[in-house]
C-alpha cells in the first residue's frame, strides 16, 4: 500500500480518497477509520454536555452500572453501556480488555506482564489499564492490524 499526502492552498477541509482495484478488509478498515475521525459521542462532566472526539477517548470503563470515558486529562460519563459503546467504537479502532473496559487501541504504548501473572495495557499518556487474560487475543490482533495500517 502506498500513501500519498498533498499539502495545498486551495482545500478548504482535509478530503480522503482510497483509490483501489477491490473492495477488501483492509480497504473497509480505512475507511471506517477515517469516517471516525471526525466523530463525537455525547457525554457529561460536571452537569455540562460535551461531544467528546472518538479520537479523544482513552479508554471506557464501566463502574457501578455507571460508564466513563477517559480521555488524556479528563474524565466524563456516557449515557450508554459498555457494550453500546463497543459496538459503536469497534471500527474506530477500539478493544476489549476486560469485561467492564475497551481501550483505543491507538493510544496503546505496549503490554506489560505483571509478577502477579496479570497483565496491564500502558498508554500513551503514562496511564494503566488492567488487561484480562480472556482479552489477550483481541489486543494482540488489534495491534497487528495497527501495524498493517
Amino acid at each position: 500500500m502506498r500513501l500519498v499526502m498533498n499539502e495545498r492552498q486551495d482545500v478548504m477541509e482535509p478530503e480522503v480518497t482510497i483509490a483501489y482495484r477491490e473492495m477488501s478488509v483492509s480497504i473497509k478498515r480505512i475507511a471506517d477509520f477515517v469516517r471516525s475521525v471526525d466523530e463525537t459521542i455525547l457525554c457529561r462532566k460536571e452537569n455540562e454536555e460535551y461531544a467528546v472526539s472518538l479520537c479523544d477517548i482513552y479508554y471506557a470503563e464501566s463502574v457501578d452500572k455507571k460508564t466513563f470515558v477517559y480521555c488524556e486529562r479528563d474524565v466524563y460519563q456516557s449515557n450508554f453501556r459498555i457494550y453500546e459503546l463497543e459496538e459503536m467504537l469497534k471500527e474506530a479502532g477500539f478493544v476489549r480488555v476486560s469485561k467492564s473496559t475497551i481501550l483505543n487501541i491507538g493510544v496503546l504504548k505496549g503490554v506489560k506482564r505483571l509478577v502477579n501473572s496479570k497483565l496491564e495495557a500502558v498508554l500513551l499518556n503514562g496511564e494503566s489499564v488492567c488487561v484480562t487474560r480472556k482479552y489477550l487475543k483481541d489486543i494482540k490482533e488489534a495491534l497487528q492490524e495497527r501495524g498493517r495500517r
